[in-house]
C-alpha cells in the first residue's frame, strides 16, 4: 500500500513538472513571435556595446549635454526577458538559434526608454 502511495506522489510530481515545462515552452514561443509588436527599448550606456545584433543602431551622444556620463545610444532592441538584475535584449527580427541575445546589467550604468510601436 505504501509503495502505491509513493508511486502516486512521484507521478504527481513528474506530471506537474511536465505541465510546467510545456507551459513555459509555449509561453516562450509566443513571446518570441510577438517581438516586433513589443515596445522598442532605447538604451543609453556609458561604455560602448560590442557585437550588436542586426537591426540595432548605435549613436554617439554629446558628452556636454544634460548627462555627460551616457555617451552611447542604442535603438532597435526588444526586451526578451528581465531576470536576476539583468536585461536580455534582442532585435525585433530575432529568431531562436540564429540570432544573438545581448545581456546587460539593469543598474545605474544604463538608462532605458520605452517607445511604443505604431
Amino acid at each position: 500500500m505504501i509503495c502505491v502511495i509513493v508511486l502516486a506522489v512521484a507521478g504527481l510530481f513528474w506530471a506537474s513538472t511536465q505541465v510546467a515545462w510545456a507551459y513555459g515552452t509555449g509561453r516562450g514561443e509566443e513571446d518570441a513571435h510577438d517581438l516586433a509588436r513589443r515596445p522598442e527599448i532605447v538604451i543609453d550606456t556609458k561604455e560602448p556595446m560590442a557585437g550588436l545584433p542586426s537591426g540595432v543602431t548605435q549613436t554617439a551622444l554629446s558628452t556636454t549635454g544634460k548627462d555627460p556620463a551616457f555617451a552611447y545610444r542604442y535603438r532597435g532592441f526588444r526586451l526578451l526577458l528581465a531576470s536576476g538584475g539583468r536585461l536580455f535584449l534582442v532585435s525585433g527580427t530575432w529568431t531562436l538559434g540564429r540570432d544573438q541575445t545581448i545581456v546587460v546589467p539593469y543598474d545605474n550604468g544604463i538608462r532605458i526608454q520605452l517607445v511604443s510601436q505604431p
